[in-house]
Order: C-alpha cells, then sequence, then structure tokens
C-alpha cells in the first residue's frame, strides 16, 4: 500500500457512512486543498510529510496509525538521496518515541493516578505500592513513573526524593485528541466497575434527563467546567487520604427534532 492507496481508503470509509460525502468535503475535514488532494488521489502527485503531519492531526490519528502513514509517505519518497531517507527516517523515530511516550500518559488513566498520589499522606516511592494502590500491576507503576520522569513531569530532588514539577505535559493535537478518547472510556469503564464493587458510602453516580434547547449548551458546557473547579477546591482541603476521578457527563439521548 501507499499513501495514494491509504487516502483512497479514508475516503471510503466516509462514503460508506455518508453517501453524500464529497471530495471537496474531505478536504475540508483533512485540512488539504481540493485541487492538491485530487492530484494524489488520481497519483500525480506524491503526498508530501508536511500534508502527512496535516492529516494526521485532522484526523486525530493515534501514534501508531501516524507512524504507519509516515512509513508510506517516505516510501514513496524513494526517489530522494539516500541519505536524506536515512535522515528523515531517524527523525521519524525520535519524534514518535516522544509522542508515543506522551499518548501513552494521556491516554492511560494510572498516569494521572500515580501524579495525584504524590499528594496522598504517606506517598512510597516505590512501583510495588503504588501499584496496590492503584490496583495496577507492578510494571506498569514501573513504566509509567519513568514515562513521567522522562517528560519532565516528575524528577528526583538533590536527596534523590521523587517529586511531582511545575512541568505540563505538551502535546501535539492528534495526541490530545486520539489520546483523551481513550483516557474517557478507561474512566467509563472505572465508573462502572465502581458501581458494582465500591459501597454507595465511597461513591456518587448519579444523572438527570432533560428535554434541552440545544442553543444553551456551551453556556451548560462553561457552569460544568466552573462547578469542576469549585467542587475540587472543596475535596483538596485538609489531609489527602485517596484519589478520586470526577466525571460529569451530559450527552443527547435522543435525535434532534429540527434535523
Amino acid at each position: 500500500m501507499n499513501s495514494e492507496t491509504w487516502l483512497k481508503n479514508r475516503l471510503e470509509e466516509k462514503l460508506q457512512r455518508n453517501p453524500s460525502f464529497s471530495l471537496r468535503a474531505f478536504a475540508r475535514l483533512i485540512k488539504l486543498s481540493p485541487s492538491y488532494l485530487s492530484r494524489v488521489l488520481s497519483g500525480e502527485r506524491k503526498l508530501s510529510f508536511k500534508a502527512a503531519t496535516t492529516i494526521s492531526e485532522s484526523l486525530a490519528l493515534n501514534p501508531k496509525e501516524k507512524k504507519d502513514l509516515y512509513d508510506l509517505v517516505l516510501k514513496d519518497q524513494s526517489q530522494l538521496p539516500a541519505k536524506k531517507i536515512s535522515q528523515k527516517k531517524q527523525e521519524i523515530n525520535n519524534s514518535m518515541e516522544l509522542t508515543l511516550e506522551a499518548f501513552k500518559i494521556v491516554s492511560d488513566w494510572y498516569h494521572y493516578g500515580i501524579t495525584q498520589l504524590f499528594f496522598v499522606e504517606g506517598f512510597k516511592d516505590d512501583p510495588i505500592w503504588i501499584a496496590k494502590m492503584l490496583d495496577i500491576r507492578p510494571i506498569e507503576a514501573k513504566f509509567a513513573l519513568a514515562r513521567l520522569e522522562k517528560l519532565g513531569i516528575i524528577e528526583r530532588d538533590k536527596n534523590n526524593k521523587l517529586i511531582r514539577t511545575n512541568t505540563s505535559l505538551s502535546t501535539t493535537n492528534e495526541v490530545v485528541s486520539s489520546g483523551l478518547r481513550k483516557f474517557h472510556k478507561q474512566i467509563l469503564e472505572k465508573a462502572i466497575f465502581s458501581l458494582e464493587k465500591d459501597d454507595i458510602k465511597e461513591r456518587d453516580i448519579t444523572s438527570i434527563t432533560v428535554a434541552i434547547n440545544e442553543a444553551n449548551l456551551q453556556k451548560a458546557k462553561l457552569e460544568i467546567k466552573k462547578f469542576r473547579k469549585r467542587l475540587s477546591s472543596i475535596l483538596e482541603k485538609g489531609k489527602k487520604t485517596r484519589v478520586y476521578n470526577l466525571g460529569i457527563h451530559l450527552i443527547p439521548l435522543s435525535k434532534n427534532t429540527e434535523n
């Protein structure tokens, strides 16, 4: 397969879901000009690395999908000098290594759990202790600690004590988009598990079903954001003994009557 076929497959997937989907709509989706896209699909032009990056961000590809696309572009550029191809391969590998590490942190819930355990009374710099606290495997805790340290989110002080830093994880759009989808899916699965396992005194899972005016959705999302911050400030007061996740969902349960 080449990048031309890869793009055709993506377009066909869209057409299968929506027969009226057009080439121009696909070009808008992946943020390329219709004429450029048309030439690539017809084989008149090779997909560039710059265009591949734009596509990966627009479609929120995960690191593996992004790497596969880059490899196809590299294969299509085989007419380039061997030295230049080798340099490009190295650049891609270096970039993907950090991208994959960042994706793992964004997408696997326990990385956030570990960073919050640092504030819990009696925290231990021990993968086995961390694994027991979060109900994960010690090897997962060990790799997660190494990953967090590699990206500067945690570090060792002059006494070799592991501490949180003020560094925020910086990621590309596709890492955030695809990673957060996986993260929220994991959190929802853990909410279901908590519903079955945890005592009602330890959890609060409630919901309300209501007919709404969709014009007020953005206002509602802003109020939810404010509420999360207010509730977090209440929960964080005093001695910290456990890590919790606060999830509030506002989702459509019916189709829009105006469509």
